[in-house]
């Protein structure tokens, strides 16, 4: 539903840029995209914005699949059918096959630009092979995300809001499992503890409820967020408790933050969470891992005055709760249509 509704016509043309009339864009010319296997749906985002930068693409995609997948995998089938999509046909190429440095380096030593969406030990392994001088890389490298949320706002909500809200922050903890480098890992609570705690409260107990009516947890999946549990009470020393809500919610707290608590990754619902009273507390967690940081009831100014007065290394993207999985063209401190193209200009 999500690339659906990504791919709408409105969409596309909202990335289109508008060159001046002494520059030409065109594409790269070859490019070739290791796929994710955390998320697979996005060999689809990957695909879109090679062909709208007007490139060739061959795309190895993971083994690993599910329902989306499959579903645009058999969509493409169908549409590359049609005659009046032959020319596109041409241009793009969809492989699986185990690991093999020759096909891989076959293929790597042709492209004019590659995307690796594979994590840091893939990034680390393509970069091995030869590839032509001139060519550009889109590394999207192991990131981590968290969420800021004021609890004063949410104390101050109408039912309605805070339901919206509460929605809003379900789909960005859940839709992907939690699996996606802009999934929340971590909620942190801005304010005072009296205040903290009834936020906590408001707003978990509906987001439990969402989650129990809405998300479709396996057993295997609640064994192994209680084994993930059991670790971090051992490993991290700031755990000072844990609340397993239900099956589909876990709440680990913690009493400090640094750049250790991005070792601890949730999934299936499972959320370290931690209070500050001031913005400036999140400077020891920020370094060049952290992707998204979704906010609700702060104004951006004060999230944009914290990054520039700490200088921070970190945070690639800001958005509200509820658009953390919201793919854009900008990701990843990429303009992702521009690197994949080529400006030529004209004097």
């Amino acid at each position: 539903m999500a690339l659906a509704y990504w791919l709408r016509k409105t969409n596309l043309l909202s990335m289109k840029v508008n060159t001046p009339s002494d520059r030409i864009m065109l594409g790269l010319g070859l490019t070739f995209h290791i796929c994710p296997a955390n998320v697979p749906i996005n060999f689809a985002y990957s695909l879109a914005f090679a062909m709208l930068s007007g490139n060739s693409c061959v795309l190895r995609l993971s083994s690993k699949s599910n329902r989306s997948t499959d579903i645009a995998l058999q969509t493409l089938s169908q549409l590359y059918m049609e005659p009046e999509y032959s020319r596109v046909v041409q241009r793009v190429l969809l492989i699986r096959y185990a690991h093999n440095d020759d096909v891989t380096a076959f293929w790597l030593n042709r492209a004019a630009g590659r995307v690796i969406w594979g994590g840091d030990n893939t990034i680390n392994k393509m970069r091995r092979y030869p590839t032509p001088p001139r060519s550009r890389e889109i590394a999207f490298a192991d990131r981590y995300s968290l969420s800021l949320l004021d609890a004063t706002y949410v104390m101050a909500c109408s039912e309605k809001q805070i339901n919206t809200h509460c929605h809003d922050f379900y789909n960005d903890i859940y839709q992907l499992d939690q699996a996606g480098c802009s999934s929340p890992q971590l909620c942190v609570w801005l304010g005072d503890e009296l205040t903290v705690a009834k936020a906590k409260n408001r707003l978990w107990q509906r987001i439990a409820k969402i989650a129990a009516n809405r998300y479709a947890i396996k057993n295997i999946q609640v064994i192994n967020k209680f084994v993930d549990v059991c670790n971090a009470t051992i490993e991290h020393e700031a755990v000072t408790n844990v609340n397993i809500v239900s099956p589909e919610l876990t709440r680990i707290e913690v009493n400090s933050i640094c750049l250790f608590q991005q070792n601890f990754r949730g999934m299936n619902g499972l959320i370290y969470e931690t209070r500050i009273s001031s913005i400036s507390q999140l400077a020891p967690l920020i370094n060049e891992k952290v992707q998204t940081l979704g906010y609700l009831g702060i104004q951006k100014s004060a999230i944009a005055e914290f990054i520039y007065s700490e200088g921070c290394t970190g945070i690639d993207r800001i958005v509200p709760l509820g658009r953390a999985l919201s793919m854009q063209n900008l990701w990843d401190g990429y303009d992702i249509i521009m690197t994949l193209s080529r400006i030529v200009t004209i004097d």
